[in-house]
């Protein structure tokens, strides 16, 4: 530690970009992956109503 707290570089402006930037990239990944998800439990409940219908 500098004694500028917690670390920091004094570039804290860089830093706080770089968090937002990983934040964001976090972001994105989780929706994406919830999208995924949300598809694929749409498409088996389609498919077992489909099937249902068929006996």
């Amino acid at each position: 530690m500098d004694g500028r707290g917690h670390g920091e570089t004094g570039d804290s402006g860089q830093s706080t970009a770089d968090l937002t930037a990983f934040v964001q990239n976090l972001l994105q990944q989780m929706q994406s992956r919830f999208q995924t998800m949300s598809e694929s439990i749409i498409t088996k409940n389609l498919m077992k109503w489909d099937l249902e219908l068929m006996t």
